[in-house]
């Protein structure tokens, strides 16, 4: 079993040997409603580490179980794989031309939602009627206290 050890921020690469493996089928079949699937608890010996990883299903190459802990993969070369399309996603996410465009779309998109559902976007809208809204509450809570004080006076 090769992986990725992405505890404590620190990627490394590891290569662990299989101890155990427990399978345990989900009775429920998935959306397409084929065989029901068949989850994996995996024993794992990392450079003396016993960890298990519980849960992995059965026909997958890969695991990543998420940020800070491990990326997971039956060969060498699907975890390469694997890396290298995350190393891509990341190069893209960073990449000046690729956040102009999305800056250039975002007003666009929302101009588009506006006229689809008048009010729909931008929290800009909303903050400017709950001003008002606001504004408007203000103005009756005055005028009922005014109402009050001549109602009083007109009482004495």
């Amino acid at each position: 079993m090769n992986g990725i050890d992405k505890r404590n921020n620190e990627y490394r690469w590891f290569t662990g040997s299989v101890e155990n493996i427990t399978p345990s089928i989900s009775p429920y079949g998935n959306v397409f409603s084929q065989f029901p699937s068949v989850d994996l608890d995996i024993s794992v010996n990392i450079n003396g580490d016993h960890r298990v990883f519980k849960g992995l299903h059965s026909n997958d190459t890969i695991a990543d179980f998420g940020p800070d802990t491990f990326i997971l993969a039956d060969n060498k070369d699907s975890l390469y794989n694997y890396i290298k399309s995350k190393l891509k996603e990341s190069e893209e996410a960073v990449d000046e031309n690729i956040i102009k465009k999305h800056k250039e779309r975002i007003p666009k998109y929302r101009g588009v939602l506006s006229e689809m559902v008048p009010g729909s976007t931008g929290n800009q809208e909303v903050k400017e009627l709950k001003e008002q809204v606001g504004n408007l509450q203000s103005q009756l809570a005055e005028a009922l206290a005014l109402l009050k004080q001549k109602t009083a006076a007109k009482e004495k």
